[in-house]
């Protein structure tokens, strides 16, 4: 379930019996060191399936066994003892999973033997996916290069393969899809010949997860399906649960809302039965996810509320983090933008450190929507643009011949041998240059399509910005964008040394204009005082209509006495302009209340000084500027 998977390590308790679960990358099965007393092996598989039931318990079995006289003086047993309890903790409390591994990896002090080093590799392998599960990614994948690069002969296979399906794991989260697919492939078709069914079905849970990622939700299905059976079968409460979770996902990308809801919240009391408030957090998230979809977002925040009470930022920062986006976004699409604004500041750092393509998209997403009830389009724009780009990014990667290609491969095999048959296809080397050329060629096609699309949405998304903050019958700034502009324009004139001037211009007589000649050419009237108001302004002026026949001009960087200048130039061209329909001619003139922005003033009282003004002008016979506090006739 870790960043909206099933797990860090698909909760990797997938080991039970032979069906695989609870910790199925703990069945390395012993080392030959650790299989000469066949008690230890019988206590090691009672914890195994002990967790694959109850985590805690079998946690506790793994410490009874480590501290008794078939481990004690015994390096392989301790490390097979240690990489199991890895395992297990690696969705509880990752923090604790990496200090037991280091406990176990400090006891080798002068290099392994022969039967000590596939355990020790394991156990390296288990500490450097928990690493990477905690941000630390560079320490983590070093870790994971140097397990891959430290195979000594066969007893280390199953070592190298689980940290091929670590590095897979984390790359598919990142977002690098076609490079954790190709090593998660790698990883299962080297463990399929090894035996180790239990191995395996870890593998296989890891390629479901990452199905879900590229959107092959069937196969996803369809992996998840028979491990969440066999677990059932074996009594594995705790892995019938995990994988029911997986599925509710599933269910969720499909949009089959009422079916996924369903799942979450059998995954939700059965977690709240086995005392594990982890998964139960995940799967409060996943019902608020599903809630939302539905149009409820009140109810869907008290879930997101229950998961944050569950799921703490040191346990699991990576699952705090979407769970915190969530959040942000339910406050918004309930009319709280600033509080949404302040949960996604709270987590924007994490985030980008922590690189994940699907993760920083959703923020971004999250970000457009609340700057964009906040009146920030600058804002608004800036961060839709980012998040279209990692979601072209994405679907780029998910769309890739080579992904489809290699997902092909895999997908096609219907039982135990198409692992088997995996390693045959990819064997046919030659096959796979010939169709190198066409592969690149589909590649680009599809690369090139998805660019139109991007640009198609960035066109529209400007559409829609443009509609949002427009006046139809002028196609000046509405009453929201020019207001955001004042506001805007306010913070820089509070610097020292700037200044700033509002004009409030309004049509004089025009409800005579109306009533004399119809709406028609009242709206006529409008548009070309529009056009006048905006002739021989500067870059940064701004004139807008905030409703009727009432304008504001905006002068960034003018005092009073520009302003009534340029304000009185406005007057005379206005009145001496009348406007011309066929044989029609209408004269009109405005009055104009001017007002300069003072360094503690706020945007409603800047305009109520320029209405004050206005209204003044207007009394004082009309067709003139006031100034604000002056008095002045013009």
């Amino acid at each position: 379930m870790r960043a909206a998977s099933l797990g860090v390590q698909l909760f990797v308790w997938l080991t039970a019996g032979l069906g695989g679960l609870s910790g199925a990358a703990l069945a390395a099965g012993p080392s030959p060191a650790a299989q000469v007393d066949p008690s230890f092996t019988t206590r090691l598989a009672e914890a195994r399936r002990a967790a694959a039931a109850l985590p805690e318990r079998g946690l506790a079995q793994l410490r009874a066994l480590r501290a008794g006289p078939l481990v004690q003086g015994r390096l392989a047993a301790r490390l097979v003892v240690d990489e199991a309890e890895c395992r297990v903790l690696s969705d509880i409390d990752a923090l604790l999973a990496i200090s037991v591994a280091d406990a176990g990896l400090a006891l080798v002090t002068g290099g392994v033997n022969q039967s000590e080093h596939a355990p020790w590799l394991r156990l390296r392998a288990c500490r450097a996916g928990m690493l990477l599960s905690e941000g630390r990614r560079q320490e983590g994948l070093t870790e994971l290069e140097a397990v891959l690069e430290a195979q000594a002969g066969a007893t280390d296979a199953s070592a190298v393969a689980l940290a091929r399906l670590e590095r897979g794991l984390y790359r598919s989260r990142q977002g690098d899809l076609d490079a954790g697919q190709k090593d998660l492939l790698e990883a299962c078709a080297a463990l399929k010949p090894l035996g180790n069914v239990r191995d395996l079905n870890l593998c296989l849970g890891h390629l479901a997860n990452h199905y879900k990622r590229v959107g092959d939700t069937d196969e996803a299905l369809r992996l998840l399906m028979p491990l969440r059976d066999a677990a059932r079968h074996d009594g594995a409460d705790f892995d019938d649960a995990v994988y029911t979770f997986g599925m509710a996902q599933v269910l969720q990308r499909q949009s089959r809302w009422d079916e996924a809801l369903v799942a979450y919240r059998e995954t939700s009391q059965a977690h709240e039965r086995l005392q594990d408030r982890i998964g139960q957090g995940y799967s409060e998230h996943g019902i608020a996810q599903v809630l939302l979809k539905q149009g409820q977002p009140a109810l869907a925040l008290r879930h997101v509320e229950r998961a944050l009470a569950l799921v703490d930022r040191p346990s699991d920062p990576g699952q705090y983090e979407l769970i915190v986006v969530l959040q942000a976004e339910l406050l918004q699409a309930l009319g709280r933008p600033q509080a949404a604004l302040a949960c996604l500041d709270e987590v924007e750092g994490a985030v980008r450190q922590r690189q994940s393509l699907p993760a920083m998209a959703d923020w971004m997403r999250v970000r457009a929507q609340t700057m964009r009830a906040l009146g920030h389009w600058r804002e608004a724009y800036d961060a839709l643009t980012e998040a279209r780009d990692l979601e072209a990014r994405l679907q780029a990667q998910q769309l890739s011949e080579q992904s489809a290609r290699w997902r092909m491969q895999f997908n096609r095999a219907r039982d135990a041998e198409e692992l088997s048959n995996l390693r045959r296809l990819y064997e046919q080397g030659q096959q796979l240059r010939r169709m190198q050329a066409l592969a690149l060629g589909l590649g680009v096609l599809l690369l090139a399509g998805l660019v139109v699309l991007a640009l198609r949405k960035v066109r529209q998304a400007r559409l829609l910005q443009a509609q949002a903050s427009t006046d139809e019958l002028t196609g000046l700034p509405n009453r929201r964008a020019v207001m955001a502009y004042v506001a805007q324009e306010l913070q820089r004139a509070r610097r020292p040394g700037g200044a700033m001037s509002l004009l409030l211009v309004d049509v004089d007589f025009f409800k005579r204009v109306n009533d004399t000649h119809g709406h028609p050419v009242g709206d006529a009237v409008l548009r070309h005082m529009a056009r006048m108001l905006g002739e021989d302004l500067r870059e940064r002026d701004r004139v807008g209509r905030i409703g009727g026949e009432e304008f504001v001009v905006v002068l960034p960087g003018a005092g009073l006495r520009d302003a009534q200048q340029v304000a009185e130039r406005m007057r005379k061209r206005i009145a001496a302009s009348p406007l011309q329909l066929d044989a029609l001619s209408v004269p009109f003139t405005i009055s104009i209340g001017v007002a300069q922005a003072m360094p503690t003033g706020t945007v409603e009282g800047l305009v109520e000084q320029a209405d004050g003004a206005l209204y003044r002008a207007k009394g004082s016979g009309r067709n003139r500027v006031m100034l604000c506090g002056a008095m002045a006739e013009h």
